[in-house]
């Protein structure tokens, strides 16, 4: 009877420690951040059309990731206009990607400013259009 008492003691002990790891690497709500990140420009690239020119603020975004120890931050934030995918990065240990659907190029640049920083997307016509 106390072997099997001690087993579900184990059990739980277990079990407290994975959930306090789980609670402690979503303190800085990277994961959050970064789904709402790839998220939002995911949906801004839909909604754009050649020509338009977007600027998003990130400047939260690059301090989590700065803090979660990424080191570049053009590593923070990845637009593939040949797969059609916006990644974000803002831990060290995952990326959040989603697939834009609209059929256009964007040449983007992170512009790293005093009062915040900056996602410029310039959106131009696909490459399979011109």
């Amino acid at each position: 009877m106390v072997m099997n008492n001690i087993i579900y003691l184990i059990f739980i002990a277990l079990f407290v420690i994975s959930l306090g790891a789980f609670v402690f690497n979503q303190v800085d709500g990277a994961a959050v951040w970064e789904d709402y990140y790839a998220k939002e420009i995911t949906k801004v690239i839909n909604l754009a059309s050649p020509g338009d020119e977007i600027v998003l603020d990130v400047h939260r975004g690059t301090e989590i990731g700065r803090g979660n120890g990424v080191e570049s931050f053009n590593d923070m934030f990845r637009i593939d206009n040949g797969d059609n995918e916006v990644c974000v990065r803002l831990s060290s240990t995952r990326r959040t990607c989603y697939n834009y659907f609209n059929d256009v190029d964007v040449e983007w640049e992170l512009r790293l400013g005093v009062p915040v920083n900056l996602l410029k997307l310039k959106v131009v016509e696909g490459r399979e259009n011109e």
